[in-house]
């Protein structure tokens, strides 16, 4: 199947990546009794009439006149309340520079055929992806050495330090802001981020590990991208995923990253890092040096949406390009997206920038039609082992 990318009206059409008593008897009456018989009958039968008749009248008399009412055998609880969610805590990160499409971000999406968000649900999605109920009531904590998780069960998860940043434990939530030493351009106290404590992170030896989750503000992002990138060693390294979803909306529930290779089923085992939530998020731009954004929801088949970089639509597809790796990262998913018809932004986009809102799935691979990269939690922008994941701007 091949690849099938979207382009502006201008360019050549998109391509993209294409992926249940018996009847009849009668009662004879003997004619020849005596006619004493009969009248002895017929008085047998006026007295016990009569005796009915008594005994109906005593019964109906005495009880006020109503039959006791009937109670169930399962009699409904008084006095419980009916169960409440509380809608997340709304955190505005500021914007970064470049140009904002016209796409609302995150909680009030603006974006044609947009569903309605909805408060976050208490189960939580399983090693497997299906959801379970959760019994977590765990908190944030002061300790020694910093700012700690506490689950139910006693498991403790270090929420990390980022240079330039401070963390404070704020209404229940651990949210980082400016230090006015910062290299982000942010002012002193501003927000910059929230540390999520229910993000799962599979692992090199495919196991899976409570890690948490940092959603960093898109200075943040941008200045750490271009720290990872200068570090490379080599230009097939010069590539990183910043995981594209803005996840604090989901507080409560758990969000699982993984690592696998079935991205696109049936196109040759596309490796991946896949991020598996409840609900529906913001899909946001998470790349620097991007170029825009086209969202790809019509005649698909293996995903239900895409977002490409409209760049990669100039580039070889033989073969992934050193220098433009990032223009080439595809993000794509099998749940419903907000829009319902392809979108482009064909103008460089702010860090941020949401693109569409998305259900259950969001995953990310380096592919073209000729080659594909692997994916693992050593290409994921990562605090040690703990993910990045972009705020919505």
């Amino acid at each position: 199947m091949g690849l099938r990318l979207a382009c502006a009206a201008t360019r050549r059409p998109p391509r993209r990546l294409d992926w249940i008593g018996p009847a009849g008897s009668h009662e004879l009456i003997d004619r020849r009794r005596p006619l004493a018989t009969t009248f002895t009958v017929l008085a047998g039968i006026l007295i016990v009439a009569g005796g009915v008749a008594l005994a109906s009248q005593a019964g109906l008399g005495g009880a006020g006149g109503s039959a006791p009412a009937r109670t169930s055998a399962s009699p409904t609880p008084t006095g419980t309340p009916p169960p409440t969610q509380s809608p997340p805590a709304s955190l505005a990160a500021p914007s970064a520079s470049g140009t904002e499409p016209s796409v609302s971000p995150a909680a009030s999406p603006s974006v044609p055929g947009s569903p309605s968000p909805s408060a976050p649900s208490s189960a939580l999605p399983s090693a497997g992806g299906s959801p379970s109920p959760s019994s977590n009531s765990g908190g944030f904590v002061q300790g020694d050495q910093g700012i700690l998780y506490q689950t139910a069960d006693g498991t403790t998860v270090p929420v990390p330090a980022v240079v330039g940043l401070q963390v404070q434990i704020q209404s229940g939530r651990a949210i980082y802001s400016a230090q006015a030493s910062n290299r982000y351009g942010l002012k002193t106290d501003s927000y910059a981020g929230e540390f999520m404590p229910l993000v799962t992170t599979g692992q090199s030896d495919g196991s899976a590990a409570l890690t948490g989750g940092v959603v960093l503000a898109p200075q943040v992002i941008a200045r750490l991208v271009a720290d990872r990138l200068a570090a490379a060693q080599s230009d097939s390294d010069r590539w990183v995923i910043t995981l594209p979803v803005d996840i604090r909306s989901a507080a409560g529930t758990t969000v699982a990253v993984s690592f696998d290779r079935y991205g696109l089923a049936g196109w040759s085992n596309t490796p991946r890092v896949q991020v598996r939530f409840q609900g529906s998020l913001p899909v946001v731009e998470a790349v620097p040096a991007n170029t825009g954004f086209h969202v790809l929801v019509e005649q698909l088949g293996v995903t239900r949406w895409q977002v490409i970089d409209p760049l990669r639509l100039t580039l070889p597809g033989d073969s992934i390009d050193p220098a433009h790796a990032m223009n080439e990262l595809l993000i794509y998913g099998s749940g419903a997206p907000s829009v319902a018809t392809d979108q482009f932004f064909d103008t460089p986009a702010a860090v941020g920038s949401v693109m569409l809102n998305a259900s259950g799935d969001v995953s990310v691979s380096l592919v073209v039609a000729g080659s594909r990269a692997d994916v693992g939690p050593a290409n994921i922008l990562a605090i040690g082992d703990v993910p990045i994941f972009a705020a919505a701007a």
